[in-house]
């Protein structure tokens, strides 16, 4: 019986608030690229499709790079990475401030943004995962939640700063920011070499309720059909609900919807994803992490066929909010499924796994929802593409095995105890 007179200790909040900090800024390189197009566009006069090339970049660098790092992180502490992740943030952003070709816009936004996306959002997930065992589904709801204030209010900043002071000056703002909160980090790192014997120690018996073969190496874990369920439900969902992000707003146009208030559709989802991390995180403490996953991806699959009856503004409005809602829901509950299934040890590389595995689905959902349009000349078979995987995903977690089934046995926690 758990004797906390608090829900969390002081530290604890201290983490909690600073990892949603961290978030907020993250979330900004995920989303920045849009504000800055027109200023790029009318200085150098780049056209549209080398501009957003560098995204392009940006992701399939972070995408990829999120299974190193995840890996550095189990290895070497996920602190040391996510310093690394501000500094190469900061860098990125302050040498945007000088650009003037578009090959130094592609290394400095491409490239060393997407390898400090790649040390920033795995570790912090993986960092919140192996330092909270108490309400740990709360703990990483509120910190990532901050990824969705952050857009709400880093965006229109940084959109005022361009207005008035240009883009050059607000690049090295936003570059001041990151370097200002590596400063925590380091003190974090420094702080945590105090206790690191004893956290080691903590750690050395074996996890109760994990999956037996996350005793014996990622070799041994790919092999195993849990690890392709999530890794598949994560791919799915994504690609489910891309298709709503991307191409919610332009159907919302050819439907008859003025474009301003077609564009708060996007609003309503980042509402909603803001509310569905906390929500989620709270059902995962009081249901399991499993059950609170397959309840917030029916919010964001079953809503979707709505789309096909000619909805009007207030049903799409509503259908947003489910999107969101399962949208926040699943961007809590993967590091938290990741560590309830295989534990402390390879939280890390297995996150950063599953999390390239969901940047794919993205790239795949919005590109094919795009193209599937086309040819079609309607959105209904692309909502019925997106409401088909997101069927899959449901499918494939309600294969995730039981808790109440992971007891190792004696063999798994000697076999434990060799490998640490």
């Amino acid at each position: 019986m758990n004797k906390r007179k608090y829900i969390f200790t002081a530290n604890e909040y201290a983490i909690i608030v600073y990892c949603f900090l961290l978030l907020s800024a993250t979330s900004f390189l995920n989303f920045n690229f849009g504000i800055f197009i027109k200023p790029l566009e009318g200085e150098f006069q780049w056209s549209r499709t080398s501009i957003s090339s560098a995204y392009s970049i940006y992701m399939i660098i972070g995408s990829f790079a999120a299974i190193l790092t995840g890996e550095l992180s189990d290895r070497y502490g996920a602190q040391k990475i996510i310093l690394i992740g501000m500094l190469l943030s900061g860098l990125s952003l302050f040498l945007a401030s000088t650009l003037n070709t578009i090959w130094e816009f592609y290394i400095y936004i491409g490239v060393l943004a997407g390898l400090s996306r790649s040390a920033l959002n795995t570790p912090i997930f993986a960092y919140i995962q192996k330092t909270f065992d108490y309400k740990r589904g709360l703990a990483t709801g509120i910190a990532g939640s901050g990824g969705g204030l952050g857009i709400l209010i880093i965006t229109p900043v940084v959109g005022y700063l361009i207005i008035h002071y240009g883009w050059r000056p607000s690049y090295i703002v936003l570059a001041s920011v990151f370097f200002v909160l590596s400063i925590p980090t380091l003190a974090i790192i420094l702080l945590s070499r105090k206790n690191q014997r004893t956290t080691e120690a903590e750690e050395s018996p074996p996890e109760e309720n994990i999956l037996s073969e996350s005793t014996q190496g990622m070799k041994v874990i790919m092999k195993h059909r849990s690890f392709w369920s999530i890794l598949g439900s994560h791919s799915c969902d994504c690609i489910c609900h891309s298709v709503i992000i991307v191409h919610l707003v332009p159907f919302a146009i050819e439907s008859g919807v003025p474009r301003l208030e077609a564009a708060t559709l996007l609003g309503m989802i980042g509402l909603g994803a803001l509310i569905g991390r906390i929500v989620a995180g709270i059902m995962s403490d009081r249901i399991g992490a499993k059950w609170a996953l397959f309840i917030s991806l029916t919010c964001q699959t079953l809503p979707v066929p709505l789309l096909l009856f000619n909805p009007n503004f207030t049903t799409m409005l509503l259908i947003a909010s489910f999107v969101g809602l399962g949208l926040g829901g699943h961007g809590t509950m993967y590091p938290i499924v990741t560590r309830d299934y295989y534990g402390k040890k390879r939280v890390g590389i297995l996150f950063g796994t599953f999390a390239t595995g969901a940047s794919i689905g993205m790239a795949a959902g919005s590109f094919l929802g795009g193209a599937i349009h086309d040819l079609t000349g309607t959105y209904h078979a692309a909502f019925m593409f997106s409401f088909f995987f997101g069927a899959c995903s449901l499918f494939l977690v309600w294969l995730y095995p039981e808790k109440n089934n992971l007891q190792p046995t004696e063999k798994e926690k000697a076999e434990f105890a060799l490998n640490t």
